[in-house]
């Protein structure tokens, strides 16, 4: 992008950050299952490829470029978290889930696949499945503030789920078509 950067440049780079957000997201937490701390690698995540846009070359990959960034705040995150006597995965095996984290086109058409299924749920679907995935809250908060019980939301949760998987499954094979 050069340092001096064009405004349809900005506006080209601020579209790639804001329009991936959701796949970091995702990557980050496959990195980090049931960690708390998901929005903030995302945060440290956004600042670094902020800080770095100069260094982006536009026509080249987005998401790998940003992966790479995202991989290092994962391991950053893991060593605060070492050093402040948290619980953690062991560096060996946070290394290998960093190196086998799945960059590759296929992994992007199954996000994309994700995308399209859950723009199809409805409102009240999409509301449990961003309650347990996206808000960081458990589904027994979700259940209270909803007036109904968890056990339901879990029912319904996996349904969503089982129907999210049946989508992305026909979605996929509908473009390899």
């Amino acid at each position: 992008m050069g340092e001096k950067n064009k405004p349809e440049e900005l506006q080209a780079y601020v579209t790639l950050m804001t329009s991936n957000q959701g796949r970091l997201r995702v990557f980050i937490r496959s990195l980090l299952p049931g960690s708390p701390d998901v929005d903030d690698v995302l945060q440290n995540t956004n600042i670094v490829l902020w800080t770095k846009r100069g260094e982006f070359k536009h026509g080249t990959n987005f998401l790998a470029w940003a992966f790479k960034i995202t991989r290092l705040q994962v391991m950053s995150q893991h060593k605060r978290n070492k050093r402040d006597g948290k619980l953690v995965f062991s560096d060996r095996f946070l290394e290998y889930l960093v190196e086998s984290a799945p960059t590759n086109r296929p992994y992007n058409r199954i996000l994309d696949a994700l995308d399209r299924c859950l723009a199809r749920l409805s409102p009240s679907q999409r509301n449990i499945v961003n309650a347990r995935y996206e808000r960081g809250q458990s589904l027994e908060q979700h259940a209270e503030k909803t007036g109904r019980s968890a056990g339901s939301l879990r029912i319904k949760l996996h349904r969503i789920r089982e129907s999210l998987k049946g989508c992305i499954k026909n979605t996929l094979s509908e473009e390899s078509k």
